[in-house]
């Protein structure tokens, strides 16, 4: 069944735009707590983070093969940050710099968490390396990443840095556990 564009037309105020999306982003952070949290109290830390890694790490493969397909598709490059950039598929309408520590709608929520199951603070931050280590790598077949520094933890922004990877080019990717 084809989509109604039409039904698309119109405005939306900035706010409403920003809080849907927050909304969205907010689901997506309890699903990530809750289903870590089950790990966690049936397998204890260690299988939990494997688990997790394993799960987090496979997600963000999934994601890039198909950005990486999607900028061929449109003619576009895959060596670098910015060709990533071009097609991401994150709605960063909800990522408001301006609010600091809470720009982040996943952290705002976890840190919540956080200071409940004080144990989650390993793993909140372990899905933001997972996840974009592994977009990375494997968009470009070339390029690798670490976060420098996370609202979770710190900060009022989250800091990376990319760098060039020789394992990277010889399709080793950080967090693939190989099972």
């Amino acid at each position: 069944m084809a989509k109604d564009e039409s039904i698309l037309e119109g405005t939306v105020s900035r706010k409403r735009e920003v809080d849907q999306v927050r909304r969205a982003a907010r689901q997506f952070a309890m699903q990530y707590f809750h289903f870590t949290k089950t790990l966690y109290e049936e397998f204890g830390p260690e299988t939990t983070k494997r688990l997790v890694q394993k799960t987090v790490y496979e997600l963000g493969k999934d994601r890039a093969e198909q950005l990486r397909a999607k900028a061929i598709a449109e003619g576009k490059g895959t060596d670098t940050v910015d060709d990533f950039m071009a097609v991401i598929d994150l709605p960063f309408d909800g990522w408001i710099p301006e609010w600091g520590e809470d720009h982040c709608p996943y952290a705002e929520v976890w840190r919540g968490y956080i200071k409940e199951y004080p144990w989650f603070s390993e793993f909140a931050p372990f899905y933001c390396d997972v996840i974009d280590t592994t977009t990375i790598e494997t968009f470009t077949h070339k390029l690798s990443h670490r976060i420098t520094q996370n609202v979770i933890n710190k900060g009022t922004a989250c800091l990376r840095e990319y760098f060039g990877s020789k394992k990277v080019e010889q399709g080793e990717y950080t967090y693939d556990s190989k099972e």
